[in-house]
């Protein structure tokens, strides 16, 4: 009886452990379904044409109060915004390498596609903010949002703000 335990016990551990993860993998988002960090994020952003139908107005009326027009460059696909005092500039590049090391200095942005680096612009004041979000490797992504206020506030949460309405509307 003894002998069988031996032989039994070491079988039931593996089979549990490998239901265990296929458990776990079924609950995890995937990386092609929009719900996860992956690369849907790049391939729905590669089809973007006029990065400015992404630019959130909500935030652009708090960020940037009295803004003139939008600034278009569908080559870049770029989109900013200004008041002649501070500025929100939003670019898409897909199809490029994607690094994924942050910036020397950078903070880590976790819950944004694959993550976000966050840089301070203004190494005094360290309001000024530009966030790189890795929209996917495979297709590769990213999405850069730049709030330069001007103004001495943090605008860390205004950047993080921006990327996720844009992250809404790319999944």
């Amino acid at each position: 009886m003894n002998l069988r335990l031996i032989f039994v016990l070491p079988a039931l551990l593996i089979l549990s452990g490998c239901l265990r993860t296929a458990n776990r993998s079924a609950s995890e988002p995937s990386s092609t379904n929009g719900t996860g960090s992956g690369s849907s994020y790049a391939a729905n952003a590669a089809k973007i044409t006029d990065a400015c139908t992404l630019m959130p107005a909500d935030l652009v009326k708090k960020t940037v109060p009295n803004a003139d027009a939008p600034i278009r460059d569908q080559i870049l696909k770029r989109c900013s915004v200004s008041n002649g005092t501070s500025v929100l500039e939003i670019t898409l590049e897909t199809g490029v390498i994607t690094p994924t090391d942050p910036v020397n200095g950078a903070e880590f942005v976790p819950g944004l596609a694959m993550g976000g680096y966050l840089e301070r612009l203004d190494p005094k004041d360290r309001g000024d903010t530009y966030l790189t979000v890795i929209l996917g490797k495979d297709p590769p992504g990213l999405l850069h949002v730049e709030v330069a206020g001007h103004d001495g506030k943090d605008h860390k949460d205004d950047a993080i703000a921006v990327a996720r309405d844009i992250l809404a509307h790319l999944k």
